[in-house]
């Protein structure tokens, strides 16, 4: 798939989709309540995990991480559990009365008059992508592990079908791969006014997320690094200010100061300024 071709409007915007990954941390396979559809069979080719009917599920792969097709939404669980599958939803997202946490617009320099193109170089689930979104921004996610990609794309896919939420559709793009390889040409094409990290793991042992969500992150990618590369090409590549999300008590990211910090009552937000926002056009 070239860049042109991925940002058709017959589907979500995601560069890199195509390319083939090496073998991850789970899952094991994409569970289907209902037909796959032929995407759905391309990623599980490309994964190398194969689509499974519910009863194909044997008892040993019934307490492992699969993904499941159901209801025309991917979701990222166990077969067996008490907790449901975790799906990326930018619909419920954006369709909440209040457009998430205030602390986050106010790091990245958001007011009504002043909405930066941001990106969110560390996606995850997309909850903090959303509340960009919601408040106006133009986003460009990145994201590397393949299997998160997809949950994401899957959620963007339900976003363009939604016709209340055109304009946030249309500014809503996914890149895949590493964000140090895609910043530099964000930044030529004027997307990195903010850019935005969310490290998984804070030094503390503490992650900003949530805890279901922390354990998915965890049994599929076990324990990132410390962020001192990323934080090094952002601070390079961003126009106005790089955004850092951490646990309250933990340490600056790759033990770099920020100027400020917007704080909450368990994370905080380092902001490493480069240039004012009142020049903002």
């Amino acid at each position: 798939m070239t860049d042109a071709a991925s940002r058709s409007t017959s589907g979500p915007k995601v560069i890199g989709s195509d390319v083939r990954v090496p073998e991850i941390i789970g899952p094991e396979a994409i569970v289907c309540h209902q037909a796959p559809t032929p995407e759905l069979v391309d990623a599980a080719a490309r994964l190398n995990i194969p689509c499974l009917l519910p009863d194909q599920v044997s008892p040993a792969l019934s307490t492992e991480l699969c993904l499941h097709w159901k209801d025309e939404r991917l979701a990222l669980g166990r077969f067996t559990g008490k907790e449901k599958p975790v799906a990326v939803d930018f619909v419920a997202a954006l369709s909440q009365r209040r457009q998430g946490p205030e602390l986050l617009w106010k790091a990245v320099g958001g007011t009504t008059r002043v909405k930066p193109a941001s990106v969110d170089a560390t996606a995850g689930f997309g909850r903090d992508s959303a509340v960009m979104l919601g408040r106006g921004s133009a986003v460009s996610m990145i994201e590397s592990n393949p299997v998160v990609g997809l949950l994401l794309r899957d959620a963007m896919r339900r976003l363009q079908a939604d016709p209340r939420f055109t304009e946030q559709a249309a500014g809503l793009e996914l890149y895949s791969g590493a964000a140090e390889d895609h910043l530099p040409n964000l930044a030529k094409a004027g997307r990195c006014q903010v850019i935005y990290l969310d490290p998984m793991f804070a030094e503390s042992g503490k992650s900003a997320l949530a805890k279901k969500d922390m354990q998915l992150f965890q049994a599929l990618l076990g324990h990132g690094d410390d962020g001192r590369r990323l934080l090094e090409v952002a601070l390079d590549c961003a126009e106005y200010r790089v955004v850092v999300k951490r646990a309250l008590k933990a340490e600056p990211l790759a033990q770099r100061e920020p100027a400020f910090a917007i704080k909450g009552k368990a994370v905080r937000f380092d902001v490493y300024p480069l240039k004012s926002l009142k020049y903002f056009a």
